[in-house]
């Protein structure tokens, strides 16, 4: 019963989990509910997690209740059936920077990529959430992966200005998400010392 989905296709680990309710949570996974377990969408407990935030920053309780479901071994980088992981869906409901680091600090893969070709990277820019941002530049910093933005934004004369920003965050007095299309942007991750070079297309 336990690892069953019932109403709503949820099991009630990822029902409890959604809902943010932490001690229910604990109960359930003390009492043998399966931490990886999937609903129809693809959804496990921790994503179910991130995706409810909706857009709202992540309290004290939601840190616990994701802490708790990774230091239970939940995998921080499955992924449901739009090939979206927990933090994918943490940068795109802005659900603050202690989120997306929690997500890293348990294994979770910044430069990983969805159906779409888009990565949490892309979400965290396209949603202007420059704390989320640095968090993950510092984490694809740290497994020896360079970040470049390339964007074109507005000059003071009304023309267009290309300007790369190696490893640092665009300025927020001019920001290229707020000066152009974002399908302008191109976010390039590739390690100094590897040939292999990965390009992402915001849309």
């Amino acid at each position: 019963i336990l690892n069953t989905c019932g109403h709503g296709n949820c099991s009630p680990l990822i029902s409890a989990a959604s809902s943010g309710k932490l001690r229910l949570v604990r109960l359930l996974v003390e009492g043998g509910a399966e931490v990886n377990g999937r609903n129809p969408k693809g959804e496990t407990a921790l994503l179910a997690a991130c995706k409810a935030l909706r857009g709202e920053p992540a309290g004290p309780e939601t840190i616990k209740l994701l802490t708790y479901l990774l230091q239970n071994k939940a995998d921080p980088n499955a992924k449901d059936r739009a090939g979206r992981t927990a933090l994918m869906y943490a940068c795109m409901e802005r659900a603050g920077a202690q989120v997306a680091a929690t997500l890293l600090a348990a294994g979770a893969d910044p430069s990983m990529e969805d159906y779409s070709g888009a990565s949490a990277l892309v979400y965290a820019i396209n949603e202007q959430h420059q704390p989320t941002l640095k968090v993950l530049m510092d984490a694809c910093q740290a497994r020896g992966r360079d970040i470049i933005i390339i964007a074109t934004e507005l000059g003071v004369h009304g023309g267009p200005v290309t300007r790369r920003y190696l490893n640092v965050l665009p300025s927020p007095n001019i920001s290229p998400v707020s000066c152009m299309s974002p399908s302008d942007i191109v976010l390039k991750t590739g390690s100094p010392n590897s040939p292999e070079e990965r390009h992402y297309q915001f849309v």
